[in-house]
């Protein structure tokens, strides 16, 4: 196993086709060197993009694996759409990923993230070998509600300098649970860009376009993860809000293999930026 410090990644643009026009999604690719064990996707939260990775990233590469960090349209240094954000155009990020895939492949998702990867096997029918599910919140309700809330509101800030930005991310530094200050300098980093009234979060604030149409909608995720042909590991902190543990006893009747880490000391959702994190989710990706 290598612990090597930070290493730096590749990047591409690759060009998704929407309807009529094509809109550009930027990817960070940690290439290990020789031949990758396996390929694994990262997919971000809903307001993260996929620097958010940069420390798993590098302890995966290091340990042979290829690894592949996309920021998902209207994130990130990716193409911002103003509108049209559905399931369809994140669809179209993940299957333009596919140019990188190798015979054995894992996903790693994080909240909405691992939202947008179940739906997307469930629709596509896509093969994945092990899927790590991380602080996903698989059914709805108020707690999904409340959350969608605060991103609402979170998507209007603006702030004079960047200076400013960077304090109100390190005002919420508490939830991520303890993270090594020059990690979360280089998380922060890239949660910030420039605008004409001065500094936003990184995301585009029409990603909550469709926040009103979907407030009070019941819906489960647990009979899609029951059906999807990969290993799967359910990952939660200490304080999460979305943990529905009887849910997910229910389906371990119908899947024993599902795989749980819970009450673990990692923040909300878990930021996968410490070493007992990485080695972790390492120790399930080599699982025979």
């Amino acid at each position: 196993m290598d612990t090597a410090g930070p290493a730096e990644a590749l990047t591409q643009e690759i060009l998704i086709r929407l309807n009529n026009r094509y809109a550009a999604m930027y990817v960070r690719i940690w290439r290990p060197a020789g031949t990758p064990r396996a390929t694994v996707f990262c997919l971000h939260g809903f307001t993260g993009n996929g620097a958010d990775f940069d420390y798993l990233a590098t302890f995966l590469c290091r340990n042979g694996f290829l690894v592949i960090c996309p920021d998902l349209l209207g994130r990130g240094r990716s193409a911002y759409l103003d509108s049209g954000y559905d399931i369809n155009v994140y669809s179209r990020c993940l299957r333009a990923l596919g140019e990188f895939a190798g015979t054995e492949n894992h996903f790693i998702g994080t909240s909405w993230g691992g939202t947008i990867l179940l739906l997307f096997l469930h629709m596509t029918g896509s093969k994945a070998s092990k899927i790590v599910l991380n602080d996903v919140p698989m059914r709805g309700g108020s707690k999904v509600d409340a959350m969608r809330n605060e991103v609402l509101t979170e998507s209007a800030l603006a702030f004079p300098t960047r200076a400013a930005a960077k304090d109100y991310l390190s005002a919420t530094k508490a939830v991520m649970g303890p993270v090594e200050e020059t990690v979360f300098n280089r998380y922060a980093e890239n949660r910030i860009v420039s605008g004409p009234d001065g500094f936003r979060l990184a995301y585009d604030p029409a990603t909550t376009g469709n926040f009103g149409a979907l407030a009070g909608r019941e819906y489960d995720l647990f009979p899609m993860a029951a059906k999807v042909d990969a290993r799967i590991l359910l990952m939660y902190g200490r304080d999460s809000q979305v943990i529905d543990r009887q849910a997910i006893e229910r389906t371990r009747k119908v899947r024993p293999d599902l795989w749980l880490v819970d009450n673990i000391n990692a923040g909300d959702p878990p930021s996968l930026m410490t070493l007992d994190q990485a080695l972790l989710i390492l120790g399930f990706l080599s699982a025979a």
